[in-house]
C-alpha cells in the first residue's frame, strides 16, 4: 500500500507540476510582498456537477476578496488524481486545497463526516462554532485543515432513495438490490435490502436491465444530467443524509500561511456556505421539476412511517460512528448534533 501511495503521489506531482515550498518562497523575505499561491484539486469536474460548482465558488471567492493576496489555481479532478485517492494525496502535500464529499474522508478521518447528519441550517454551524472546531480537530489529527461543509438547508442537498416499484413502508424494501455510495450503505443494509456498489456511470444500464431495483443520490447534483429520469420510476420524498461539498487544506501548508491569508480563506468559506443554501435549493427544485415532467412519481409516507424512516437512517449511521470513533469523540459528536 505504501509503495502504491508513493507511486500515486509521484504521478500526481508530475502531472500537476506543483512547486515545492522552497520554490514558492513562503518562508523567505520576498514572501512578505508576493501573493500566496495554492493549488486545488476537486472530486468532480465543474460545469456538470453542482457539488463541484460549490468548490469552484469557494476558490473564486478567495481570489476575489483577497485582492491578489491569495490565489488558488484549480488543476483538475479525477483526471489529475483518482477521486478516492485525493484525501490521502492532500495529506501528503501533492496539492494544497481540496473539495469533495465529506464522507470521502471516511478511510482517514473516522467519523469526520458527522456533519452529514447535522440538523442545522449550515451543517457545521460555521467557523466560529464549537461543532466546526470539533470537526477540524478530527481532521487536523490526520494532516488536514477543515474549512467547511457547503450544502443547502435541511431537506435540500440530501441523498434520496429512488425505486423501481412503489413502496409504502420500510419493509417493502426488504431483499431489494439498491445501488449505494459508502454513505448510505449502512442504512440500506439496515432496511433488509442488499447494498450494491456501482460507479454512477453504470446506474442507468443497471436500472434498465434490472440489475438493481433502486439507488440513492442527491437530487440537486445533476440527476437529470445522467438521464436517470428515463429509467427511474419512483422517488421517496423523505431525505436521508446531508450531501454537499467539503473544503480542506493540507495542514502543513496551512500552518505556513500568514494570518491574513488564513482569515481570507475562512471568510470565503463562510460566504460560500451562505451562498450555497439558495444555490442548492434552486438546483434541487429545477431537477425535481424535470424528474416529475418525465413521469417519475414522488412517494410520501404517512407521518408515522416518515419518522421510522428518519430514525432508521440516523440510527444506522450512528451505530457505524460508534464502531469507528473513540468513546469520547462519539459522545461529543452526539452532544454537538443534539442527538438523544
Amino acid at each position: 500500500m505504501k509503495t502504491l501511495a508513493r507511486a500515486v503521489a509521484a504521478h500526481a506531482v508530475a502531472a500537476l507540476g506543483i512547486l515545492t515550498a522552497d520554490a514558492v518562497g513562503l518562508g523567505n523575505a520576498s514572501a512578505q510582498t508576493a501573493p500566496v499561491k495554492l493549488t486545488m484539486v476537486g472530486a468532480w469536474k465543474p460545469g456538470t456537477s453542482p457539488a463541484a460548482d460549490m468548490g469552484i465558488k469557494f476558490k473564486d471567492t478567495v481570489n476575489q476578496i483577497s485582492g491578489g493576496k491569495v490565489i488558488i489555481d484549480f488543476r483538475g479532478a479525477s483526471d489529475v488524481v483518482p477521486t478516492f485517492d485525493q484525501p490521502e494525496a492532500l495529506v501528503r502535500g501533492v496539492f494544497d486545497v481540496w473539495f469533495g464529499a465529506p464522507n470521502y474522508w471516511a478511510g482517514i478521518v473516522r467519523g469526520g463526516y458527522l456533519t452529514e447528519m447535522s440538523p442545522y441550517d449550515i451543517p457545521d454551524n460555521g467557523p466560529t462554532s464549537e461543532l466546526f472546531a470539533f470537526v477540524n480537530k478530527l481532521h487536523e489529527a490526520h494532516g488536514a485543515r477543515y474549512l467547511g461543509h457547503m450544502t443547502g438547508g435541511p431537506g435540500a442537498g440530501n441523498h434520496f432513495l429512488y425505486t423501481q416499484k412503489r413502496i409504502a413502508r420500510i419493509e417493502d424494501l426488504k431483499g431489494m438490490k439498491i445501488r449505494v455510495p459508502p454513505l448510505t450503505r449502512f442504512f440500506v443494509a439496515g432496511l433488509g435490502a442488499e447494498p450494491v456498489t456501482l460507479p454512477p456511470s453504470d446506474i442507468y444500464l443497471a436500472l434498465e436491465r434490472g440489475t438493481v431495483e433502486g439507488f440513492t443520490w442527491p437530487v440537486y447534483d445533476g440527476f437529470i444530467n445522467f438521464g436517470w429520469q428515463e429509467v427511474s420510476k419512483f422517488m421517496v420524498a423523505h431525505p436521508l443524509y446531508r450531501n454537499g461539498t467539503s473544503i480542506a487544506v493540507n495542514l502543513r501548508k496551512w500552518n505556513t500561511l500568514p494570518e491574513d491569508a488564513k482569515k481570507i480563506m475562512l471568510d470565503a468559506a463562510a460566504q460560500t456556505q451562505a451562498w450555497s443554501r439558495s444555490f442548492v435549493a434552486e438546483q434541487q427544485a429545477a431537477q425535481l421539476a424535470k424528474m416529475k415532467a418525465a413521469k417519475m412519481e414522488v412517494i410520501e409516507f404517512t407521518p408515522a412511517e416518515a419518522k421510522r424512516w428518519e430514525d432508521t437512517s440516523r440510527e444506522a449511521l450512528w451505530a457505524h460512528f460508534k464502531s469507528v470513533m473513540s468513546a469520547g469523540d462519539y459522545e461529543t459528536a452526539r452532544r454537538l448534533l443534539g442527538a438523544k
